[in-house]
């Protein structure tokens, strides 16, 4: 989320007012705390690290849980990596975070920033971000993140947020697994001969999607989906507390508000099973709406 110049202006001018009142009242001996050791100003600013040359599907490891992840294509076949992080304003909490390391690892790169290093915001901006571009057919291995947005691969995708969302956008794939902790699931024209995505709270939306089978499984959220015109799934559908539709047509409410319903979309063929603990599913096939 960004806000504008003068916003960010504003914020730090009341952050400068607040602490030199706080001072004040201090000298002034009146019985007021602030933890001043704890606070501090900060103005920190990411960086690009130097491309690398890892082949055509190098193994592409990611570990930040407190950084979202942006992962494209690149247009010349190297690993890019910039540390997209912006941090102004006052801060408590660690004095400034660990540096990301990148480094070449067998069969891959490594992308990781070790310890816990997140920032505190007190007054001010922060945008804690990783941007990464690698060659289409990258192994990509996202094992901690606080959300992620990727889009245009077609080598093996896995990805798992402790807090925040995941898109994935214009992905062909064998296999896709995506788990967030906290946060919604998001899914634009998606092709995966297996797919595992799952959330344990949070909504899961997927348009024009194609897969040989696998799970879609929330536990507290809707699920929606609508399926590429040219694929043939047994979908086996079921929500504890919710509406579930099937091309505009309701299933029949079983007991406690429980809903479920098994269907053939195309040929059928491969088993999806989409699944939610307490939220509606709505399923629409073959291009329908």
């Amino acid at each position: 989320m960004r806000y504008s110049r003068g916003g960010i202006i504003a914020v730090l001018l009341a952050a400068e007012v607040f602490v030199a009142g706080a001072i004040v009242w201090l000298v002034n001996g009146h019985n007021f705390t602030v933890n001043a050791a704890g606070m501090h100003r900060t103005a920190e600013q990411g960086k690009a690290f130097a491309p690398i040359d890892a082949g055509n599907s190098p193994r592409v490891v990611v570990d930040d849980p407190d950084s979202r992840v942006d992962v494209a294509v690149s247009a010349d076949g190297k690993v890019h990596v910039t540390d997209a992080t912006v941090a102004q304003g006052w801060m408590w909490g660690n004095e400034k975070r660990a540096p990301l390391q990148v480094a070449r690892i067998a069969g891959g790169v490594s992308i990781v920033r070790p310890g816990n290093s997140h920032l505190n915001v007190m007054f001010g901006y922060l945008d804690e971000r990783i941007e990464v571009q690698v060659p289409a057919g990258a192994q990509l291995d996202v094992q901690r993140c606080s959300a992620a947005e990727i889009s245009g691969l077609n080598g093996a995708v896995r990805v798992h947020s402790v807090d925040g969302h995941i898109t994935a956008t214009d992905v062909r794939t064998q296999n896709l697994t995506l788990a967030s902790d906290d946060g919604r699931l998001t899914l634009d024209n998606v092709s995966a001969a297996a797919l595992d995505a799952s959330t344990k709270d949070g909504s899961i939306h997927a348009d024009n999607l194609q897969t040989g089978g696998g799970t879609l499984q929330s536990g507290d959220g809707s699920i929606t989906v609508a399926f590429a015109p040219n694929a043939n799934l047994a979908v086996h559908a079921r929500t504890g507390d919710g509406r579930l539709t099937f091309d505009g047509r309701r299933a029949q409410r079983g007991d406690d508000d429980a809903s479920s319903g098994d269907y053939t979309v195309g040929a059928g063929g491969g088993s999806l099973q989409v699944t939610t603990q307490d939220g509606s599913i709505h399923i629409t096939s073959n291009g329908a709406r």
